[in-house]
């Protein structure tokens, strides 16, 4: 028989707040059952990222934080080509903002020309250009 302070650990996800049904299922797809098994749930690899004021401070791969501020769209010739953003860090460093796919929607949504964002990435050159 276990201590009874254990208890509370042993009682079903759905108990917490905020988990119900819909929740509920994707957690017992991974064998989270119990509270315990959250608690037991280490994540198994992590990614650092280093905050930066200008791309000059690191070198290529490394994964960053880093303040931009949009200068240009640019769509690809075909729906099928990378859509780039072009933007500039605090000294004015020239980098794309490279995405594939539909995302080219949420880009025109979220990067407007002339605001400034926080964007996070793996620092990369692309050509004669750095891009994320």
């Amino acid at each position: 028989m276990r201590p009874d302070i254990l208890n509370p650990l042993f009682a079903e996800t759905e108990t917490l707040e905020g988990v119900g049904p819909k929740l509920k299922k994707p957690l017992d797809k991974l064998g989270l059952t119990r509270l315990r098994d959250l608690a037991y749930h280490l994540p198994e690899r992590f990614v650092t990222r280093r905050a930066v004021d200008t791309v000059d401070e690191v070198g290529e791969g490394e994964n960053i934080v880093l303040k931009l501020t949009v200068t240009e769209h640019r769509g690809g010739r075909s729906p099928r080509a990378p859509y780039r953003v072009l933007a500039q860090d605090s000294i004015g460093n020239v980098l794309a903002l490279t995405y594939f796919g539909r995302a080219s929607f949420t880009a025109k949504k979220q990067l407007p020309v002339g605001e400034t964002r926080w964007v996070a990435g793996k620092l990369e050159r692309y050509g004669d250009m750095l891009q994320i």
